[in-house]
This record gives structure tokens, sequence and C-alpha cells, in this order.
């Protein structure tokens, strides 16, 4: 049985309105997950208001069991130097004590990302020795997420990092796979599935083509192409029991929140993996 079904706060919290923490517990008041998973982002950085936010969301009585680091470790990783790198690593422990400080006890990370990608993929690889040594120094167990590439695609990676740390751990999204087409080859990898790698699961649905960067959209299940059958059937055949956090975008235009779509996906989620 799964730990649970969780929302991602980047589901909730756009550009729209803001990325305003303090919205998160009287929008969580109508989502019906089992927590949240909270997500960082760069311009929380900014004028010291990190600490203010992260002071306000650990008193707000919301329960986060994942944080989802802010993407720019990765973007700054795959930018290359050690500049980009240092900057990596600082930002990178800041996200480690504010996960701590929030109660998470899993961190997902995106290793690689941004125009540069892939490109000198051992590069980021080699960081992840003492990432995932700092995230557990923080109480958190580090998952690297399975990203869209521009070179590679996410399950070759995958195979690369476990051969250099046998024990790493990883975050699977079910868009991400379908982007590269490897869904189906994601789900029959051993070592994920069975093999107990496949640490935490993003149920998210994608609409465009194969490596179509122009339709990276989050789409609730149902609203794209992701044949979620053969998903929640090898999830139940292997025992998975780690968390299922759907992040599919529900902020309008406006900056309200569609809580009856968010609700039916969290909903066909717990319903398959209960």
């Amino acid at each position: 049985m799964i730990k649970g079904v969780l929302c991602s706060t980047g589901a909730i919290i756009t550009r729209f309105n803001g990325r305003d923490p303090h919205l998160i517990p009287e929008f969580a008041e109508h989502i019906e997950s089992d927590g949240f998973e909270i997500m960082l982002y760069p311009s929380w950085y900014e004028g010291g208001k990190l600490e203010g936010y992260v002071d306000f969301l650990s008193g707000c009585g919301v329960y986060f069991p994942v944080l989802h680091a802010d993407k720019s470790i990765g973007e700054l990783l795959s930018l290359g130097g050690e500049e980009n790198a240092a900057e990596a690593r600082r930002r990178f422990y800041i996200n480690c004590r504010s996960g701590e400080r929030l109660g998470c006890s899993l961190m997902v990370l995106h290793l690689w990302g941004g125009p540069a990608s892939d490109r000198d993929i051992d590069a980021n690889i080699a960081e992840l020795g003492l990432f995932t040594r700092i995230a557990s120094e923080h109480g958190m167990t580090l998952t690297v997420e399975n990203v869209v590439c521009a070179n590679r695609t996410p399950l070759e990676i995958m195979g690369m990092i476990l051969e250099r740390y046998p024990t790493a751990l990883f975050t699977v999204d079910t868009k991400m796979a379908e982007f590269h087409g490897e869904l189906a080859d994601t789900l029959a990898c051993g070592p994920l599935f069975g093999g107990g790698h496949a640490a935490h699961m993003h149920i998210n649905d994608y609409g465009g083509g194969l490596h179509d960067f122009t339709d990276l959209r989050v789409l609730h299940p149902g609203r794209g192409h992701v044949d979620f059958g053969p998903v929640f059937d090898r999830l139940r055949e292997t025992g998975y029991s780690g968390y299922a956090t759907c992040e599919a975008t529900s902020v309008r235009q406006d900056g309200t929140i569609d809580f009856d779509s968010l609700n039916r996906s969290l909903g066909f989620i717990r319903k398959n993996l209960s």
C-alpha cells in the first residue's frame, strides 16, 4: 500500500497568483490529498524571503512530507564551470535546510535541466554523491527525477547513475517518460520497479508529441495520451509503497484554483493505488 497521495504546491501556486506561499494553507482546506509536495522557487531567495516563507509554512498546519528542490540547481550544474557548480551547491544546501525545517523526509531533485540540459551529464552525476550525503544529514532521502533531456533519455541517464551510485533512488514522472516515448521501457526496468530504486512517483499526463519541447504542460490524468493502466498495474505488481504526487496545473489565469479537476485527479490516483 502506498504511503499516500500528495498534491504538488506547483499545481496551485504559479505565476498567476504570484507564487505566494501564504495561499497554501487556504487552498489546502479544499484539496483532498494526504499532504503536499512543496516546491521551492529561485525567486524565493530574493531579499531573504525564503527564511520567512519557511517559518510561515512550518507553522501553518499543512503536512509537507516531500520537498521538490529548486529546479535551477540542475540548470546551474548543466551550464558548467566551477562558479555555476558552487552556486548550485549553495542553493542545494539552502533547500536541504529548508526541507529539514519543514519536516520533509524525501527530496526530489532535477539533476540536469535548462537549455544546456544533459550535454555534459557526467559532470552533473559527479555531484550526486555530495548531494545525497547533504540531504541525508538534513533528514531527507534524495531522489533524482527523470526529467526531459536534450541529448540522451532519462532512462539512459538513470542507468549511468546506478553504475556510479548503486544505491541511488529516483522519482519517476509518467509525463517525462512519455515525452521520450519510453514509458513502457521505464515501467519494465527491473532496478526501478521491483528493485526498489523507484522511491517516488509523479502521476501526470502528457499531450504533446515525441520530444515536443513546445508542449511541456503538466496535464491532469485523462487529458493527454498516457496509458495509466500499465502504470498502475506495474506499481501494484511490484508492491510500490512510496508516495504518489499529482502535479497537474490547476490555476486559472485569474489566480483561482480548479479544485474539482484537482480532486478528481487525486481521487483517480488513490482509487488505482489504494
